[in-house]
């Protein structure tokens, strides 16, 4: 949500991607999600987040930040943030609640060859 003065205004769950753009961003996740960038996916039951445990390069962080900021241009109500421990980086997309078959559609789209 947003807020114009005191009242909030709900973000659409909706994405501003034309078919064509949606298929190449689409296929931009899954080489994502394939290459040395990323070394796990997560997505607990219930949950409206996935996690993308990120490889330890700064190259690896670079590409998956900026991939995720386009992905917020075009998908608003993405909440996209970056958990740095010690020993991991992760890139973490949220969803509202009530998003959670979006989340789930998204999350099917990574592991998705066709």
């Amino acid at each position: 949500m947003t807020d114009e003065g005191d009242v909030p205004v709900p973000v659409p769950i909706a994405c501003s991607l034309d078919g064509a753009s949606f298929r190449e961003r689409a296929e931009e996740w899954r080489a994502l999600v394939r290459s040395s960038s990323v070394t796990s996916v997560s997505v607990q039951p219930g949950d409206t987040a996935v996690r993308l445990v990120l490889g330890e390069s700064d190259d690896a962080l670079t590409t998956a930040a900026a991939l995720a900021q386009r992905e917020k241009h075009c998908c608003p109500f993405f909440d996209v943030s970056i958990a740095l421990e010690a020993d991991r980086r992760t890139l973490i997309l949220a969803v509202p609640d009530g998003a959670e078959d979006v989340l789930a559609a998204f999350v099917a789209l990574l592991g998705d060859r066709s």
